[in-house]
C-alpha cells in the first residue's frame, strides 16, 4: 500500500502582495482624489426607485463593527464520483488560520464611534441633505419610543467566520434587529402585526416628523482571509476533487458598509399604525472595501497555546497511523496570530476610512 500526501499545505499572511502573480485588481481608493470622483466605484445603490425626493433627514441608527477576530479554513477532497485505487490511500490536508485583534481598548473604539457618527451627520450636510440634529431628534416622544427598543451597546456580533464588536454613539441604543438575531422570529412578525417592533416605530417617527431616517453601518476590518475552497461553490463545487488547501491572509485596515434611508416615501402610515414588512428601502452599499496601506501594528505574534499544538501533532500522527491501516488519514495545519495594533495608529487611520466611506454613500444616495 502506498500512502499519497495529496497537498502541500499552504497558510500565508500576506503583508503586501501575493507571491504568484494574480489578475490586476480594480483600482483602490485614493483619499487625495474626490469622493464624487470614485463613488461610483466603490458603492453601489438598491431599491432606488423608493429614495423619492425628501431631503429633510435624521441621523436615526449608527452602528460601527470593529472587527476583532477573522479565520480561514481549507481542505483537500477525494470528490465524490473519484477512482479509489485499492493500492493507494490518500491523507487529506486540512489547513486553517485565525487572526485576533489586540492593543485597542473599548474605550478608544466608542471614542471612534462618536467622532464618525458626530461626523457623519456633517458630511450628510455636505452631501447636499437638510439634517434635523441628533440633538433634537432625540427630544422628541418617537425617537424615544423607538430607542426604548433598543439594547446598550457594545455588542458581539458575527458574521461569516469573523467575529465584531459593535457600538453606537454614547447615549444612543442598538435598534435594529439584524443585529440582534431577532428579525425574522415569529415574535417580530407578531409584533410587525401589532405594529410596535422597532421598524414599524421607525416609520411612524418618519411619517410623523416628515423626516427621512438615515441608518448608517460601518465595518472596520483588520485582516482578509480567504480560502481555495472559496472556488468551489454550488453542486459542482461540492462533489468536485481538490487536490490543494491554501489559506491567504492580508493584514490591513478597510471600511466598507451600507447607508439605508427610510422615506416617507415607502412607508404606509394609517390611524392604526405603520406596516413595514412588505416594504424595500433604498439603499447604498459598499461593492469593495477601502483598504488603507498604512501600517496599524506593531507586532503579530504566534497566538497559538503550547496545548494547541500538541493537540495537532498527535492528529497527525493518528491521521497517518489510521492511513497505515487502511484507514482514512488527515493531516492538519492550525495557525492562530495576534494582530498587535498601534492604538493611536488604528483610531486614526479607522476614523478616517469610516468618513471616506460616509462620503462616498451621502454622494451616491443623491436623487
Amino acid at each position: 500500500m502506498r500512502i499519497q500526501f495529496v497537498a502541500p499545505v499552504a497558510a500565508v499572511a500576506l503583508l503586501s502582495a501575493c507571491a504568484s502573480t494574480p489578475p490586476a485588481p480594480p483600482p483602490a481608493y485614493n483619499p487625495a482624489l474626490a469622493a464624487e470622483a470614485q463613488a461610483a466605484e466603490f458603492i453601489k445603490g438598491g431599491n432606488t426607485k423608493a429614495r423619492g425626493t425628501t431631503q429633510r433627514v435624521a441621523l436615526t441608527s449608527c452602528v460601527v463593527a470593529f472587527g476583532t477576530k477573522t479565520s480561514g479554513f481549507a481542505q483537500t477532497k477525494e470528490g465524490t464520483f473519484a477512482y479509489d485505487d485499492p493500492d493507494k490511500t490518500r491523507i487529506e490536508a486540512k489547513v486553517s488560520t485565525m487572526y485576533r485583534l489586540e492593543g485597542v481598548d473599548e474605550a478608544r473604539l466608542q471614542t471612534i464611534t462618536n467622532q464618525v457618527c458626530a461626523r457623519a451627520e456633517q458630511q450628510l450636510a455636505a452631501a447636499g441633505l437638510d439634517v434635523m440634529p441628533h440633538a433634537a431628534l432625540a427630544s422628541t416622544p418617537q425617537y424615544q419610543a423607538l430607542a426604548e427598543k433598543g439594547r446598550a451597546a457594545p455588542v458581539d456580533w458575527s458574521l461569516g467566520k469573523s467575529d465584531y464588536r459593535l457600538f453606537v454613539p454614547t447615549g444612543w441604543t442598538l435598534f435594529d434587529q439584524r443585529f440582534d438575531g431577532t428579525g425574522r422570529t415569529f415574535k417580530n412578525i407578531f409584533g410587525q402585526a401589532s405594529r410596535s417592533n422597532p421598524q414599524a416605530l421607525e416609520a411612524k417617527l418618519v411619517n410623523e416628523l416628515g423626516v427621512a431616517g438615515v441608518h448608517l453601518d460601518i465595518m472596520i476590518d483588520f485582516a482578509n482571509v480567504t480560502s481555495s475552497d472559496d472556488n468551489y461553490t454550488g453542486f459542482v463545487g461540492r462533489n468536485v476533487g481538490r487536490d490543494e488547501a491554501s489559506v491567504q491572509t492580508t493584514v490591513k485596515l478597510a471600511s466598507s458598509g451600507m447607508l439605508k434611508m427610510i422615506t416617507p416615501d415607502a412607508v404606509n402610515c394609517h390611524k392604526l399604525g405603520c406596516d413595514t414588512i412588505m416594504t424595500t428601502w433604498p439603499i447604498y452599499q459598499s461593492k469593495r472595501p477601502l483598504v488603507s496601506s498604512e501600517p496599524f501594528y506593531t507586532d503579530m505574534r504566534d497566538a497559538q497555546s503550547a496545548g494547541s499544538k500538541v493537540a495537532e501533532g498527535i492528529a497527525n500522527a493518528v491521521g497517518f497511523l489510521t492511513a497505515l491501516s487502511g484507514g482514512s488519514g488527515s493531516s492538519y495545519d492550525r495557525t492562530e496570530w495576534a494582530v498587535v495594533a498601534d492604538e493611536s495608529a488604528y483610531a486614526d487611520i479607522a476614523t478616517r476610512y469610516a468618513e471616506h466611506f460616509v462620503d462616498l454613500a451621502a454622494i451616491s444616495q443623491r436623487p
